[in-house]
């Protein structure tokens, strides 16, 4: 009661200037008035909005330079990442250059529309005091302020002649409907590429945002991603998984198996009409994050079993790694796959995937270099290809640990013959690991995924189990 009274107590005028300092500090809470602003229907807070204004917080401190958040439609994403992002950017920072492009250009306008209403309100000019739109230099196109900060809009495909950013955002780079169009997911990919990754300012400093549904396992997100270098916040709407997601500095949101995104606005019945409507495959892209090839997969991610701790040394009869390596020796555009794996009894448990691009002679320090970090008994390589000369290489040195193995039948039919080891529960994975996630995609998107070097990495494993051979050889090798 005393804690009440004192509040009552407290100056409305220092109540309202520490939430303006809030509002400064804190994109979430900024969020929250903007949209009291310019909407009249009542605003439904959820974890999830906190997540991403962290996110793109954390981009504007410079911890992340390169963030790709994927999201269901209608919840909240172009708000944020349109609308408020760029004005609370310009909030804090009058002469920041920010570019945002979404897949037209009339709805990239109407989003800049949206954040010069907001710059005109009271709110807005009471919590940012020193930002000022410039009358003289506002279009339909372009924002500016005072200070010669500017958002920009443009379309996907759009020209960016002899225009820059510190920020660049995309938002929805192509449309739903043009999902299952290669030539726009082509030409969006190759804007990017030949477009905006010349529009930064600085390359060293400037960020770009891409947040956006997902839609296709080739659209622009599953494109960046398989090149690398992005950081990813991915937000399903019901997840099939545990998931930690980080809402604010040192806290995280437990998302337990099954969990609903918002589900102040989304039922189970609502979930289970739209999946109807829609149909699983667009379903799981547009609302799970999860872009599913045409006719299903042949793994299914629910026969994976977690664990959070490897088995104690005492249940281990061994430690192995298959690797499968780029098919040609001076093959520089296909990864090299290592899968380190500890066996008990009839479980599978896998440690570790290392995935790189490598050079012949750089795959043979690799090998050696994660032999040594995992104790490995055993390393097992393909009796095809490259696998040849690196298993050669290695005998010569008289590595007596170094096996092949020859593979048989197509890559579908020899995963086809393993699938049921992971129906029975045999294949146990992390609950957490820095590779798991691709890992996943990979295994769920087989044998329809733009690469499948994962997948035969650990199909190799699985079938070297099946010749019985493993621990004989893994014994012998110490002995000779």
């Amino acid at each position: 009661m005393a804690g009440r009274e004192r509040l009552m107590e407290l100056d409305p005028h220092s109540v309202r200037r520490a939430h303006d300092q809030l509002c400064q500090s804190d994109l979430a809470v900024f969020t929250r008035g903007a949209f009291r602003q310019l909407h009249d229907e009542p605003y439904e807070d959820n974890w999830h909005i906190h997540a991403i204004c962290h996110r793109v917080g954390k981009m504007f401190d410079g911890k992340h330079r390169r963030s790709i958040i994927s999201m269901p439609p209608r919840t909240m994403k172009s708000f944020i990442g349109s609308v408020c992002a760029p004005a609370w950017i310009l909030g804090r920072n009058p002469s920041a250059k920010i570019i945002c492009a979404s897949y037209a250009q009339d709805l990239s306008a109407n989003f800049a529309f949206e954040m010069r209403r907001l710059m005109q309100t009271d709110y807005y000019r009471r919590v940012f005091p020193n930002t000022h739109l410039d009358p003289k230099k506002t279009s339909t196109e372009e924002v500016r302020t005072t200070r010669g900060g500017y958002r920009l809009s443009t379309s996907v495909g759009g020209t960016l002649t002899g225009r820059g950013g510190d920020f660049i955002i995309i938002d929805d780079p192509i449309k739903a409907k043009d999902a299952y169009s290669e030539v726009a997911r082509d030409g969006a990919y190759d804007w990017y590429r030949n477009t905006v990754t010349s529009r930064l300012n600085n390359p060293k400093t400037g960020r770009i945002l891409v947040i956006a549904q997902r839609l296709h396992m080739e659209d622009l997100p599953g494109r960046l991603l398989d090149a690398g270098g992005w950081d990813e916040l991915v937000l399903p709407l019901v997840v099939d998984r545990e998931q930690y997601i980080e809402v604010a500095p040192m806290r995280q949101v437990e998302r337990p198996a099954g969990n609903i995104l918002h589900d102040a606005r989304f039922s189970d019945e609502t979930i289970s009409r739209l999946r109807a409507e829609m149909g699983e495959q667009d379903f799981e892209a547009q609302y799970n994050q999860r872009p599913l090839p045409p006719g299903g997969a042949i793994f299914k991610l629910a026969w994976l079993q977690r664990f959070d701790e490897r088995p104690p040394p005492y249940q281990v009869q061994g430690i192995f790694q298959s690797w499968d390596t780029a098919y040609e020796l001076n093959d520089h555009n296909d990864y090299s796959v290592c899968s380190t794996w500890a066996l008990s009894g009839k479980k599978c448990y896998l440690l570790d995937i290392y995935r790189e691009r490598l050079s012949f002679p750089e795959l043979e320090k690799a090998v050696l270099a994660l032999r040594a970090k995992w104790c490995a008994d055993l390393v097992i390589v393909e009796k095809a290809g490259a696998g040849i000369s690196l298993y050669q290489n290695l005998r010569f040195q008289r590595h007596n640990w170094i096996y092949d193995l020859k593979p048989v039948g197509s890559k579908q039919d020899r995963a086809s013959q393993q699938s049921p080891k992971l129906e029975r529960g045999e294949i146990w994975v992390p609950r957490q690991a820095p590779w798991l996630k691709a890992f996943e995609d990979e295994l769920a998107s087989f044998p329809h995924a733009r690469h499948d070097d994962q997948v035969d990495s650990i199909v190799q494993f699985l079938a070297a189990v099946d010749t019985g051979r493993l621990l004989t050889e893994a014994d012998f090798a110490k002995r000779r």
